[in-house]
């Protein structure tokens, strides 16, 4: 799917824009944003945003749950397709819940047991597989996967049996039917104690909100708004590293389409897709980062960011295969890096002239080191 040549010089005519910005905006001190502003940020992004994609989540985690006992109890393919449909949205809400990276997610075992992604050696595949060969029922009473490896209880645990073999799960009762229902109703438990972690009274929404006055989880409001910050970030370094640099490789030789998230279910675009809409929404949303930066005179680095956003989401949707095909293609080699381009100016212009203009430091993310 070659881009025009008309493509090619936006991309550069965009890249020029985002550096001429970044060399003529000046910083603001972060003492020109008042605590109200910051506290209209904060409260704007956890109960327009975040508190949403964790009920969204939950509410998908049950709904499949009660899809997959219909299911198991008389398999047919209008059952199957209703499976398949419940899974991706399931996996849609995750996908957007997945740019919080901080709060009551880290609770417990941390964001790993909703989703082991990337297993870089293996561990959780092996340990699946041995599950399903040897059918080892361990995995099945109610609240047994909470207490085992997180590999056997997430979501990609739950696309691997539906999707590796579909035919293991068409038996009325079979063990890989029963087991996938044993997961969905895993991720209903946990996403379900997640969004109590946060709406309950005193929970970690009120932390959030009240951050001004000082909280459990903050120190003031400034705090709560660079966790805000540092989860945009990580998200668009998730994106660009681990989704699409990872199975890429440095060579189209190189290239690793079993790498790409979700190849199972083709899937991979569509995740990267959803992660950088909610990117978007944190910048666009009413009192977002985009309001915050344009009610400080910062309006050109919010425009700069949100018409990258857009940009790379273009590309994204004009796309017209799974990215483990693509990735494996010489002719999208170039379009797949002129995304990595892309991704690597947004990162540039969130982690360094967003934040500067802000007053905030993005802090630590799992893919530091990487």
């Amino acid at each position: 799917m070659p881009f025009s040549k008309a493509f090619k010089l936006s991309l550069k005519s965009v890249l020029a824009t985002l550096l001429l910005s970044t060399a003529l905006v000046s910083p603001a001190s972060a003492d020109a944003i008042s605590t109200e502003q910051t506290t209209a940020l904060t409260t704007a992004l956890t109960d327009k945003i975040v508190v949403p994609a964790y009920v969204q989540f939950s509410e998908q985690s049950s709904d499949l749950s009660q899809t997959l006992d219909a299911y198991c109890a008389a398999p047919s393919s209008e059952g199957r397709a209703k499976v398949e449909t419940g899974f991706h949205r399931l996996m849609d809400a995750w996908q957007r819940a997945q740019i919080i990276q901080f709060g009551p997610i880290y609770e417990n075992k941390g964001p790993a047991r909703f989703q082991f992604w990337p297993d870089k050696r293996g561990t959780g595949q092996r340990q699946l597989r041995q599950v399903l060969n040897n059918q080892d029922e361990t995995v099945l009473p109610s609240g047994a996967l909470a207490e085992k490896s997180v590999a056997l209880g997430d979501l990609q645990a739950l696309e691997y049996v539906l999707f590796n073999d579909p035919d293991l799960t068409a038996q009325p009762a079979s063990f890989a039917c029963r087991y996938a229902l044993a997961i969905a109703d895993n991720q209903a438990k946990q996403s379900a104690e997640i969004v109590q972690m946060w709406t309950e009274e005193d929970g970690y929404r009120d932390q959030v909100v009240n951050a001004a006055t000082g909280t459990d989880a903050f120190f003031d409001e400034t705090e709560a708004a660079g966790r805000f910050l540092n989860s945009l970030a990580a998200a668009i370094d998730v994106v660009r590293l681990q989704k699409l640099d990872r199975p890429m490789g440095l060579t189209i030789t190189g290239a690793r389409p079993k790498r790409t998230e979700n190849w199972r279910s083709q899937r991979s675009l569509r995740n990267i897709q959803l992660n950088l809409e909610s990117v978007q929404q944190f910048l666009e949303v009413e009192d977002g980062f985009g309001d915050l930066l344009t009610s400080i005179g910062k309006d050109t680095t919010a425009t700069a960011t949100q018409d990258l956003v857009g940009d790379i989401l273009n590309d994204i949707a004009a796309f017209d295969r799974p990215l483990s095909a693509l990735v494996e293609d010489p002719d999208a080699r170039s379009d797949l890096e002129s995304l990595l381009t892309k991704l690597r100016s947004l990162q540039s212009l969130v982690r360094e002239q967003l934040a500067q203009d802000l007053g905030l430091i993005p802090g630590f993310n799992a893919t530091d080191g990487d």
